[in-house]
């Protein structure tokens, strides 16, 4: 609820003249106040106006101001008060009554100079929430007060009346009214007339709006809902409005509704040109929602909680926005029934309240937001409306945990605590620090290390390369694994080819073997060779290598970024290899029973279980990996398979794979510390064990701006199978709210940009785009061969219904949304989840928003926490799409 202190202090513009009367002026002194008036525009307080027009001052005004200083109709320009007079036929005790009954009460009232207590002769003075200027809108609320107070004298309706001052404040009601609650008093009292449909028309008629579906046609809508383009239309946005003032007793914070009014004819054309039916423009119709939860909303919504069981006593604009809600949904009505039927005091309202409910059907009306009637708006975490608090439209996010965040100084002050103190304790184990992208991660270890001895594990050479420059200019000394230098065909080829294999043996004695020939090479070897007698110097490594390696450099590590997914390496073969490269093994008589054995193993194994290798033991390997190396046909990782922990074999397009992992650990002879601002602790306990020490430095509040569009996903397989609609959806988005940003999204869909080097997968310490605005385009979802691989490498074993994928709603970091995942199974959701926000928020990372004032568009439908979530209905995105 807004508060009311200071309501009389608001200020609205009239003209008012500047000399009192003490009786109704005379003709003569009605003249000169004419001539006068217009160029005597002011600017005063309610307060003030209410002290100028009553005595001892008493002057006169007109609520309206106009052009050229001259008072006539057609100079009208702006208006926000106003005003009607009663000379008989009602008492000022009854107008108020009437008011209240249809919710449309005076801010003021005061008597004129002929009032006497027997023949009470007034002004009813009626103050707006915006400032009119539309002389068509004025006609409209002028016409419907008349039609509430049809004893009001209608010779004082027109647009340039002079309005003199009187005797006294005889009421004040510390509020305002807007127009659609004008609009809905008049609906209120015609409907309630025996002939109503009769009344409508003429007061459509004479007000010139269009007569729709039986009602005047206005509406209170969402922004989104407004239509763009017609010309007999008026539309009142909030964020548009002029001297706007918010009083009312028993709404939001965010009580203006945007709304517009629909004119059957324009005020400058002839009569004949009026019709009671709106040619030009068609709502969209709202389609019901089936299968709604009721017992969701009961839980999740304290007002349809205490609405339903009468604990709570509903004001009008609260009963409105429920059944604006419940009315879309199939059985809400019988549930609104409920609620008008849960108090006896709500007996007399039966009749307002079943002709609003009317109203509102017919009228198509939208569900309203939570936040512009909800009393309980600030007790809970809601969703948009009440339907969405109930049952989350799919394509949609809801926040139900508020996301606490910190000042980006105070978060770095903590990651230097933390670290410091880990450098300083002499307890091996793993450490793992989560802290947020962009905040000055790399930054902290290189301070650290002008004093400390250790071995820092990056990402990507690139990386690698950046810190150790950033050492050099503080002169610290360091050491760095070298890089292999760029070989031309066909050294490159050959090494390439070793890779693929998995002869990482041969690499090394083919390297060694060409050095003589190139001396970049054989720098390389030379500086590896320096590295296996260096001790407790600062070493600047790469994550593969030292998990791959018997790095014993220092006792301690930090890795710079998530080591996690390197120690889960995943790879895939052709089973036609496999069984070439046993062939040729076979010629070794001393291996070929334990080879044909394995063989029969693998070609005998079902598709799509994942299965542990078997233990074997070969009799002679002496010749094995040189025997596969010399086969120039085997192209896939044979080698690696053979020292695998589980695979999975698979027929994609009649052609057998194999897929692989082989599980990696880390030394528990040392310290190790995991600097990283995706890491997750489930994953962390799951992959460490339970003695790890997880620490999260928490969120930092960005100092730029990350807004989410989770309509679509932007996968790859929704990429190729709608390439061109999806390229014209991303377009368009980036144009209405990230224009001339970089993009980063897949490797392999196009996009134009300068920095198509960056893509998911190779975002990992890149630096050059902090502080620009880009657009992230994607879900970069894994072969969900990944996460089954990982999962059993970590020990689980899971079933049929543990497997199976489907799209449904999920909870994850105090957000509820829609997202294609696991059904039943915990361990493999969270590795899903776990791996795609790790390439997700690395791409996000780039623009280092937690910094910088950079705008970040993210294209996806899983929610990053902090970001603004906008939803587009099915028609925004169709037309997007063309």
């Amino acid at each position: 609820m807004v508060s009311k202190k200071g309501f009389l202090e608001e200020r609205i513009n009239v003209c008012l003249d500047q000399e009192g009367f003490n009786q109704k002026p005379s003709k003569n002194e009605v003249v000169r106040i004419s001539e006068r008036i217009a160029g005597q525009v002011t600017r005063v307080t309610i307060k003030e106006l209410m002290e100028n027009v009553t005595l001892p001052n008493a002057k006169s005004f007109t609520p309206a101001t106009f052009a050229k200083a001259k008072r006539l109709n057609q100079n009208w320009k702006s208006q926000q008060i106003f005003a009607l007079d009663i000379d008989s036929g009602l008492r000022i005790e009854e107008a108020i009554r009437l008011s209240e009954k249809w919710r449309v009460k005076p801010t003021f009232v005061y008597s004129t100079f002929s009032h006497t207590d027997q023949y009470h002769k007034f002004r009813m003075v009626f103050v707006l929430d915006e400032e009119i200027q539309d002389i068509r809108v004025r006609n409209v609320i002028q016409t419907a007060l008349t039609t509430l107070f049809p004893t009001s004298d209608k010779n004082a309706n027109d647009a340039a009346r002079v309005l003199f001052g009187g005797k006294k404040i005889e009421f004040l009601h510390k509020g305002v009214v807007s127009i659609p609650d004008i609009l809905d008093g008049v609906v209120c009292k015609i409907k309630s007339s025996s002939n109503s449909t009769r009344e409508m028309k003429r007061f459509c008629k004479a007000s010139g709006l269009a007569f729709h579906k039986g009602y005047p046609h206005y509406k209170k809508v969402e922004e989104l809902e407004l239509p763009s383009k017609w010309e007999n239309l008026f539309i009142s946005k909030t964020k548009n409005r002029t001297n706007t003032i918010n009083y009312y007793s028993t709404r939001g914070e965010n009580s203006h509704f945007d709304y517009y009014l629909v004119f059957s004819k324009d005020f400058y054309q002839d009569n004949e040109s009026f019709s009671f039916e709106s040619k030009t423009y068609e709502e969209q119709v709202m389609k019901q929602v089936r299968n709604f939860p009721f017992e969701n909303l009961q839980k999740r919504c304290k007002l349809y909680r205490e609405g339903i069981s009468g604990d709570y006593w509903l004001y009008h604009n609260e009963m409105f926005g429920l059944m604006t809600n419940l009315l879309n949904v199939e059985g809400g009505k019988s549930k609104v029934v409920e609620i008008i039927n849960s108090r006896k005091e709500y007996l007399e309202k039966r009749e307002e309240w079943s002709l609003m409910m009317n109203q509102i059907r017919k009228m198509n009306y939208a569900p309203t937001r939570c936040n512009t009637y909800c009393p309980f708006a600030d007790e809970c975490i809601h969703a948009k409306n009440m339907i969405e608090q109930g049952k989350l439209p799919r394509g949609s996010v809801q926040v139900i945990e508020e996301p606490q965040f910190q000042d980006v100084d105070e978060v770095y002050r903590k990651l230097e605590n933390v670290l410091g103190d880990l450098l300083k304790s002499t307890e091996n184990g793993v450490y793992v620090i989560k802290a947020p992208t962009g905040i000055g991660k790399t930054e902290a270890i290189v301070n650290f290390a002008a004093e400390n001895h250790f071995s820092i594990a990056f990402p990507t050479h690139r990386l690698k390369e950046e810190v150790s420059q950033r050492l050099n200019s503080k002169k610290i000394k360091h050491i760095k694994v070298p890089e292999l230098p760029l070989l031309e065909e066909p050294f490159s080829e050959k090494i390439e080819h070793l890779y693929n294999i998995g002869a990482y043996t041969t690499v090394n004695k083919y390297l060694r073997q060409i050095s003589n020939e190139n001396e970049d090479v054989s720098i390389f070897l030379e500086e590896l060779d320096k590295l296996k007698t260096s001790k407790n110097e600062l070493l600047l490594t790469t994550h593969q290598r030292s998990i791959f390696t018997n790095d014993d450099s220092n006792s301690t590590v930090i890795f710079d970024e998530d080591p996690i997914p390197s120690l889960f390496p995943i790879s895939q073969m052709k089973v036609s290899d496999l069984v070439f490269a046993f062939t040729k093994l076979q010629d070794n008589e001393v291996n070929k029973d334990v080879i044909i054995t394995f063989q029969n193993m693998i070609l005998n194994a079902p598709f799509d279980i994942v299965q542990e290798r078997s233990s074997f033991l070969l009799p002679s390997v002496k010749d094995l990996e040189q025997t596969i190396v010399e086969e120039r046909t085997i192209s896939s990782n044979v080698l690696g398979f053979l020292n695998c922990d589980y695979f999975l074999k698979m027929r994609i397009h009649n052609t057998d794979y194999i897929y692989f992992i082989q599980r990696k650990k880390l030394s528990k002879s040392k310290k190790t510390i995991i600097l990283s601002a995706t890491i997750n602790e489930k994953i962390s306990k799951l992959v460490f064990g339970e003695d790890v020490t997880f620490i999260d430095l928490g969120l930092v509040r960005p100092a730029g701006s990350i807004l989410q569009v989770t309509s679509k996903s932007f996968s790859r397989y929704t990429i190729k199978e709608s390439h061109k609609e999806l390229k014209s959806l991303a377009e368009n988005l980036m144009e209405r709210y990230n224009p001339e940003s970089e993009i980063i999204t897949y490797k392999d869909f196009s996009t134009g940009g300068k920095h198509e080097e960056i893509y998911f997968g190779n975002t990992e310490g890149i630096d050059n785009l902090k502080g620009e605005n880009i657009t992230v385009i994607g879900t970069p979802h894994l072969n969900p061969i990944a996460y089954l691989l990982i999962s059993v490498a970590l020990g689980y074993r899971m079933g049929l219904e543990e497997s199976r994928m489907e799209y449904r709603p999920v909870e994850r970091n105090g957000l509820r949304f829609y997202f294609t995942t696991y059904s039943n199974d915990i361990l493999l959701k969270e590795i899903q989840f776990y791996l795609v926000e790790t390439q997700l928020l690395q791409a996000i990372g780039r623009a280092r928003v937690n910094r910088f004032p950079a705008k970040v568009l993210i294209l996806s439908n899983l929610p990053v926490v902090g970001a603004e979530y906008i939803s587009l209905s099915q028609k925004e995105l169709i037309d997007l799409m063309k």
